[in-house]
């Protein structure tokens, strides 16, 4: 997966307009038809385009960003709803795909709107206090899905009508963190089915909670 995290990010050179989010991610998505990538996709990456444009975010934080497509797309249209002085932010583990993701952003025309934060959440998210996040998105590893979000809690980030949606939370899934955000009454969470995977299989596979406070 790291062999074709780099060879995206070659294609996107060649291939992708400079400067154009929408080329970036259509380049992108271009490529994962014949690559096993990690990403959101067009289907489950719509539902989140979605909650962008409902909620207008002037701020919005990732949990995992891999090589970069859901920063971009997300980012871009954050701008396209919320203006150009909203901001995103990007949380990612690995420094090597940090670095990439970063190349993405640039190649998107998106450096401006977009700061990359290197290393675990845990270690990175007092970046974000003092701030308000009115989206996050989760995508990295599952097992830690609820030891952050108990962080996001308790960084004071979260307002009433904040959203957090977390992805592949059935498969390979992050039963722990169902578990506490569907039955804590500081949130309303209702899960998408979607066809995930290779094999297409429905499954109720994106997470979707809404702060009360």
């Amino acid at each position: 997966m790291r062999h074709s995290s780099a060879k995206c990010l070659e294609y996107v050179k060649q291939h992708a307009e400079r400067g154009n989010p929408a080329s970036v991610i259509a380049t992108i998505d271009e490529f994962t038809t014949t690559h096993h990538m990690m990403n959101i996709g067009e289907v489950k990456g719509a539902v989140i385009d979605e909650e962008i444009r409902k909620k207008k975010p002037a701020v919005m934080a990732e949990l995992g960003a891999y090589t970069g497509y859901s920063t971009v797309r997300f980012a871009s249209v954050q701008r396209e709803v919320a203006g150009k002085d909203s901001h995103y932010y990007s949380f990612e583990y690995s420094p090597v795909f940090a670095a990439r993701v970063r190349e993405m952003v640039e190649l998107a025309g998106l450096t401006n709107q977009v700061t990359v934060y290197v290393g675990a959440f845990s270690e990175q998210y007092e970046a974000l206090r003092g701030k308000t996040v009115d989206l996050y998105f989760i995508d990295h590893e599952k097992t830690v899905y609820l030891s952050d979000l108990k962080l996001i809690l308790g960084s004071g980030t979260l307002a009433p009508g904040s959203v957090i949606a977390a992805d592949n939370v059935v498969r390979p899934g992050a039963p722990d963190y169902l578990e506490f955000i569907e039955n804590n009454p500081q949130f309303s969470a209702v899960r998408h089915t979607i066809h995930c995977g290779r094999d297409r299989k429905l499954l109720p596979d994106l997470s979707i909670a809404t702060f009360r406070g």
